[in-house]
């Protein structure tokens, strides 16, 4: 299990920085382990396969949490393998 007091890898709290500029590739409904999410895949308007801006919202028990990070194709695997983890904390932890 990963410690969910901070993000996992290369994430990032929050909204992507650059969001508002993007174009939405992709939207997906998911369920994690942490909770049900909301997976946003953005990509700037020239359509560029240099990076990836990803956004997941996660409702948790503890409330929804906003993580996004920057990828390539190459690391898209890696790095959402860390969000998928994630896993409440249980008594006595």
């Amino acid at each position: 299990m990963t410690d969910i007091t901070s993000p996992p890898g290369r994430w990032h709290y929050g909204l992507h920085p650059d969001a508002a500029g993007l174009r939405v590739r992709s939207l997906a409904r998911i369920v994690l382990q942490l909770g049900e999410a909301l997976r946003v895949e953005m990509e700037d308007d020239r359509g560029s396969d240099d990076s990836i801006a990803l956004q997941y919202y996660i409702a948790t028990d503890a409330g929804t949490w906003a993580l996004w990070l920057t990828t390539t194709p190459a690391d898209l695997a890696t790095d959402e393998a860390s969000i998928k983890d994630l896993a409440p904390l249980t008594d006595g932890e």
